[in-house]
């Protein structure tokens, strides 16, 4: 029972994947049959210029058969690499701005600058973008595509990457389609041919012809031949139903979202605001999901597989292109610049063939002038002899042989020449000023206008060009969000060559429930819009600056101060940033103040006079000097004091003394070290003239002990009996 249920799966899954086979492709047939008329003419430019195909058959072969010259003199890559060295010269920036309630200015800018990391990565200057240029102005269109891989064989985290379609002229687009960025195809294919070996070492265990012959695509031989097998890779829409939820805070919620993780993220969110009674409407949208697989004629090699995003992340880059009703004819700088250079080729080769092929001129003569030497005569025309001997006849008055006028180049063909030249011109647009030939204007400026007036004609290609950019910006914005969803740290290579990092994703702060309470440059939250911005590269930007501010210096010398360090910054100079941020010292306060605020790295504060410090430091020692002085002052009066007190103490020692009285003349000691202190304390006084102090009022306590003056004793006052039974004398 089993065994038949999964043989009747097996039957359904393999006539699934027959009808999903034959949808597939027939719009492959479809897409083909509007498109093969452009891609026979883009593969014949391109053909035709890299010299191929610039005789045709017929008249080569003629030519050849009579060995008559066939030069091809190929003058159109010269204008090819003018319009693409335009393209390459410019750079163009993609610009992110924010268009809800929800985008913020600073991550927008976050946005610019993952963009920029993703152009350096890919190295999209040089490898996608100027390479698909080349497609474009050759034979009117090119494609590259957006595509996400690991960044590291070592690592689960993702980068986005731009990719050039190595034969972007077989790209096929829904016929449906009208946008210019084919943003309403339905579907895309970018075919490959590869061989069988290559084949079944990229897909091994399968095979083209799995299927049997009974197949829609069995009647395909271009898809399968003996020495090559063509792979596509399949890109559709298919339509859903995603639910919508509206807060009544403004937020929206997809619960259908691709991102598994942002979808229970979304479901929980719109949980709690249901029991919170937060639910302003809920809606259920038609939308178109982008899927991915891969096929042969008889198979489904890869996939399907969804794509996150919500655009095709194919980006064609169309030249010239005119829609006459149903049918849309595309063209490049080549396509009417082939009959001129055939023109060109035609004349040049007939040209030649008049002047270096046709034969020497002849010598006419009498027949006995060449008689005996008909050997050296022969050869006369073909072979430099040092001598041409002849047989002198009088019939001619013995003059020697003469060698007739030779043929000249016709005027017709110069000028046919010069026709087809001037038609190549003609037709592509470019004219000799363009390329730089002189011409009647002198001065600097003249002849950049001139210049600048024939890139009028190419313009169609740039302006092309920064739209398909500007796509690509696009959906890279719309990619962004699902591929850098999680904190990390970018290194940025700017415009001006320096690099910096950018933090994305990075939680700031943590609130009481433990939740991340702000995240830094979020890139999942929020919509924003591309603006393109189309000019010259950096390098002439900066000529153009410093030769601006050069004249403004010039007329109001005082501004140097202000822009000094600006003007230093764009030379060429060595240690130019060096020299810019000590020019920025000399900014007025109020520009400084402004830098400090636009930038986290404070203006360092310049240097203290010199002078100003010196005095400083004079200052500074001069009152170090007094306190020293101060200081040792009062530790010798201490000191001379302790000295005093020491020797009083020794000599009433061995004496019986009252101890009121010893008291009372402690206080009297105690009074008198006040006075000593607040001496020392105060500043220092001229000295006066010695003066004789009038008595004062002796303190309360020693009143009672009157003091008679009187001489003292020999040995002094303390220098009485040694009785100790004997009165002190007061």
């Amino acid at each position: 029972m089993a065994t038949d249920e999964n043989k009747a799966r097996k039957g359904k899954d393999a006539q699934d994947d027959a009808d999903f086979l034959t949808e597939a492709h027939q719009r492959y047939e479809s897409a083909w049959q509007r498109e093969r008329d452009n891609i026979r003419e883009a593969y014949y430019d391109l053909e035709f210029l890299v010299g191929l195909n610039q005789w045709d058959q017929p008249a080569k072969a003629a030519r050849d058969a009579e060995g008559r010259p066939c030069l091809t003199i190929n003058a159109l890559p010269t204008y090819v690499r003018q319009i693409t060295g335009d393209i390459r010269q410019m750079r163009p920036a993609i610009k992110c701005v924010p268009v809800d309630d929800h985008g913020d200015p600073k991550t927008a800018d976050a946005m610019a600058g993952v963009i920029r990391y993703i152009e350096n990565r890919s190295k999209a200057q040089t490898a996608v973008y100027a390479k698909t240029a080349d497609s474009q102005v050759s034979c009117g269109v090119g494609h590259w595509r957006v595509r996400a891989e690991y960044s590291s064989p070592s690592t689960f985290n993702q980068d986005l990457k731009l990719e050039t379609i190595e034969d972007g002229v077989s790209v096929l687009w829904d016929p449906d389609a009208t946008e210019l960025s084919r943003a309403d195809a339905k579907f895309c294919f970018v075919p490959v041919d590869m061989s069988r070996a290559g084949f079944k070492a990229k897909f091994p265990g399968k095979t083209p012809e799995s299927y049997g012959s009974e197949t829609y695509a069995s009647q395909m031989t271009d898809w399968l031949t003996d020495d090559h097998v063509r792979v596509a890779e399949y890109w559709y829409k298919k339509p859903a139903k995603h639910k919508l939820v509206l807060l009544k805070d403004g937020s929206v919620f997809d619960l259908s979202d691709s991102n598994p993780k942002r979808a229970e993220e979304a479901a929980l969110i719109v949980e709690q605001a249901r029991a919170a009674g937060m639910i302003e409407r809920e809606d259920e949208r038609d939308v178109d999901e982008v899927w991915r697989c891969v096929i042969s004629c008889s198979e489904v090699l890869e996939g399907p597989e969804k794509h996150p995003g919500r655009y095709i992340p194919i980006v064609p880059v169309w030249g010239n292109q005119i829609t006459i009703g149903r049918k849309v004819v595309r063209f490049g700088a080549i396509r009417y610049a082939r009959d001129p250079q055939r023109m060109y080729n035609y004349s040049r080769s007939a040209q030649t063939e008049v002047v270096a092929l046709q034969p020497k001129a002849p010598f006419i003569g009498t027949e006995k002038n060449f008689e005996e030497h008909q050997d050296i005569w022969g050869t006369a025309n073909t072979v430099n002899h040092p001598y041409l001997p002849y047989t002198p006849d009088p019939a001619n008055g013995n003059q020697a042989p003469q060698r007739v006028q030779p043929a000249v180049s016709s005027t017709g063909l110069s000028q046919e020449i010069q026709l087809a030249h001037d038609d190549i011109q003609r037709t592509i647009g470019i004219f000799n000023s363009g390329l730089g030939a002189p011409s009647t204007e002198h001065s600097g400026k003249a002849i950049l206008a001139k210049q600048r007036e024939g890139d009028i004609g190419s313009f169609v290609y740039v302006d092309n060009f920064s739209f398909a950019i500007q796509h690509t910006g696009t959906i890279l914005v719309d990619l962004i969000p699902h591929i850098y969803d999680t904190a990390r740290t970018l290194r940025i290579t700017g415009e001006d060559g320096k690099t910096e990092e950018l933090k994305v994703n990075q939680p700031q702060g943590v609130a009481f429930d433990g939740q991340a309470e702000m995240v830094m440059n979020d890139l999942t939250v929020g919509a924003y819009d591309v603006v393109m911005s189309m000019g010259p590269s950096y390098t002439t930007r900066r000529e153009e600056a410093r030769d601006g501010m050069r004249e403004l210096l010039q007329t109001n010398p005082q501004a140097l101060p202000a822009i000094g360090d600006l003007y230093v910054k764009a030379q060429d100079w060595p240690m130019a940033d060096e020299m810019a941020e000590r020019f920025r010292l000399l900014a007025p306060p109020q520009i400084q103040a402004v830098i400090q605020a636009e930038s986290d790295k404070p203006i360092p504060q310049p240097p203290p006079d010199p002078m100003q410090e010196m005095a400083a430091q004079i200052e500074l020692k001069t009152k170090d000097a007094e306190r020293e002085l101060t200081e040792q002052k009062a530790r010798e009066t201490k000191a001379k004091a302790d000295k005093a007190e020491a020797e009083a103490l020794a000599i009433m020692a061995p004496l019986q003394i009252d101890p009121a009285a010893v008291e009372q003349r402690f206080a009297l000691l105690e009074h008198l070290l006040g006075q000593i202190g607040q001496a020392i304390s105060a500043p220092p006084m001229p000295p006066e003239p010695p003066e004789m102090p009038p008595g004062g009022p002796m303190p309360p306590e020693m009143e009672q002990y009157p003091i008679q003056p009187q001489e003292p004793p020999p040995g002094g006052f303390f220098n009485g009996s040694t009785d100790p039974g004997a009165p002190l004398p007061v």
